[in-house]
């Protein structure tokens, strides 16, 4: 009979202890990258004076802190991580990792351009982006200018732009008005006001940390623009459990706070099990595409196969609406995809979870200009329980269906 000696139980007990306060994808970086250094999230309630020192000690340093999570962002030396772990007072140590991104036809399948004829239109109502930016187009500007706030996480400049595309297209989605077109391409609340928040580059990227901050600059600001919606058109393969995931715990904060949140699917799909984060949130209304066949008839419609799903353990997503070739706002001469194609200077299609999501935060909208006084629970009931099914799709393909805001409108 072979004996382990008690201290080697105790080694191997508290190397599994340290590796559970680390996130796999850095102990993977760790293997290679050795004393470099990586931007992480660090979950602690140690006082920045207390932090700063442990992590300077170590040939770390701090970025910034992240109330909304009660985290900060930080770099440390990946032959580090384990050491500093150890320390009383960190709690987790989780990657700060790189998020991707991911109307015309649209409109009327969703029964917004109803709406608008009712006499809803989002007036009142204030929709922030965390995105690319935004291009102050006509739509947004003309005749009034509509853009009430914009922030800037990535380079800090203080005029709007959009040096993707991909912001400038989602805001469209939500509350373009048409101007440029003359009312044929107008997104689903064209009076509300718009909140840019840029958090991704150029290229569509941009750290959890940097997203993390955006929220917070939302959070801090609510009050002062009326912001009422948020919408996320961004997600990452997730990797950790909801409850220490920096995005969903962000995105759970911003709810709590009473936000309406609505946030992509993923174009992972068809597979089970491809909600990317922030999506996997139980409480943000996760939001897949449908192809709607360029109609406006809804018996044609199917949802698109690159639309995130979720599985019997993740009752995801909650509703769909359309998001293949969408038209919507171009910034500048700025492409931002594959799949665009550029209507004239001002308009551009795009497919992906990235155009339906904007769809349902500006239905959103329309509720809350109807009743200001809803909460985002009872926002998220009323758009499930007035969806339409489409074809024999499943509840983890499609959750309740697609949003059909006339009818959301009647339960207000």
């Amino acid at each position: 009979m072979n004996l382990i000696p008690m201290f080697a139980f105790s080694k191997i007990a508290k190397e599994i202890y340290v590796s559970n306060k680390i996130d796999k994808r850095l102990l993977k970086k760790a293997l290679y990258l050795r004393s470099e250094c990586v931007p992480v999230i660090l979950y602690s309630h140690l006082s920045y004076d207390i932090l700063k020192e442990k992590i300077e000690k170590m040939g770390g340093s701090i970025k910034f802190e992240l109330p909304i999570i009660k985290a900060w962002s930080v770099n440390l030396p990946c032959d580090k991580l384990k050491n500093f772990a150890t320390l009383k007072g960190i709690h987790f140590i989780a990657e700060d990792s790189t998020v991707k991104l991911q109307l015309y036809i649209a409109t009327q399948e969703i029964a917004s351009r109803n709406a608008n004829d009712l006499g809803y239109s989002g007036k009142g109502v204030t929709i922030a982006f965390l995105d690319t930016g935004i291009y102050p187009h006509p739509d947004f500007t003309k005749p009034k200018n509509r853009i009430v706030a914009f922030h800037d996480v990535v380079n800090g400049k203080k005029q709007p732009y959009d040096d993707n595309g991909h912001g400038t297209h989602v805001a469209g989605d939500a509350t373009g008005n048409g101007y440029a077109s003359g009312g044929k391409y107008k997104g689903v609340a064209p009076e509300a006001n718009i909140v840019a928040v840029k958090v991704l580059d150029a290229y569509g990227r941009g750290l959890s940390s940097d997203i993390l901050a955006g929220m917070q600059w939302i959070l801090d600001n609510k009050d002062k623009y009326n912001i009422r919606v948020v919408s996320l058109s961004i997600g990452e393969t997730p990797s950790l459990p909801a409850f220490l995931d920096p995005l969903v715990r962000g995105v759970d904060t911003l709810w709590r706070n009473g936000l309406v949140v609505t946030v992509a699917a993923g174009n992972s799909g068809p597979n089970y099990n491809t909600i990317t984060s922030p999506g996997t949130s139980k409480n943000a209304i996760t939001v897949g595409a449908v192809d709607d066949k360029r109609t406006s008839d809804i018996s044609d419609d199917e949802i698109a196969q690159f639309s995130g799903r979720g599985s019997p353990y993740l009752y995801k997503p909650d509703i769909v609406a359309p998001g293949v070739k969408i038209v919507s706002t171009a910034s500048e001469n700025v492409p931002f995809g594959a799949d665009e194609v550029t209507i004239n200077k001002a308009y551009r299609t795009a497919t992906g979870t990235s155009m339906a999501t904007p769809m349902a935060a500006g239905a959103a909208a329309l509720l809350l200009e109807k009743n200001p006084n809803l909460t985002n629970v009872q926002i998220k009931n009323i758009l499930k329980s007035t969806a339409i099914k489409i074809d024999d799709a499943g509840l983890w393909t499609q959750g309740s269906g697609m949003i059909n805001i006339e009818e959301a409108l009647k339960k207000v």
